[in-house]
């Protein structure tokens, strides 16, 4: 499919696909946040690698439910160039794809790849990781109400 000049993936996403994806990013946060309570009270750094993980995957999920209409993005690449014509066209998605590449090098480069992240950095990038996945729920909830009568 064809957008804007844009290829993206195979096909637009059903709404319902979108919700699921939501719904899924936030499971993610949750068993990230669990991940972390569990380190702390065993201190294995394993723990902390796969709460960064999954907090990445929500903010994954999140950008993928938000572009669903697009179709599935089938790359990063794709993610960012989506999310580029996206803030083009809705102001309050402005930085929506500065804050996806950074929550890719912190959560996934620095606190999974590389377990450099400590503890409490860890819980800074969730919490941003949250904060996050709340836009995209507030924006597609605003795409929502402007496409209904």
């Amino acid at each position: 499919m064809i957008t804007g000049g844009v290829s993206v993936g195979k096909n637009p996403l059903p709404s319902w696909r979108a919700v699921t994806a939501l719904e899924e990013a936030k499971r993610a946060l949750e068993l990230a946040n669990r991940e972390l309570e569990e380190f702390r009270r065993e201190r294995d750094s394993l723990r902390l690698r796969d709460a960064c993980e999954k907090g990445w995957l929500a903010v994954l999920l999140a950008t993928d439910a938000l572009l669903a209409e697009l179709g599935k993005p089938e790359s990063y690449s794709e993610r960012r160039t989506l999310l580029r014509e996206l803030e083009k066209k809705m102001p309050k998605a402005i930085g929506l794809r500065d804050r996806l590449g950074a929550r890719g090098y912190y959560l996934h480069i620095l606190g999974y790849h590389e377990g450099s992240l400590r503890e409490d950095e860890v819980a800074e990038e969730l919490e941003k990781a949250r904060k996050y996945v709340e836009d995209v729920k507030n924006l597609l909830k605003e795409q929502k109400s402007v496409k209904e009568p």
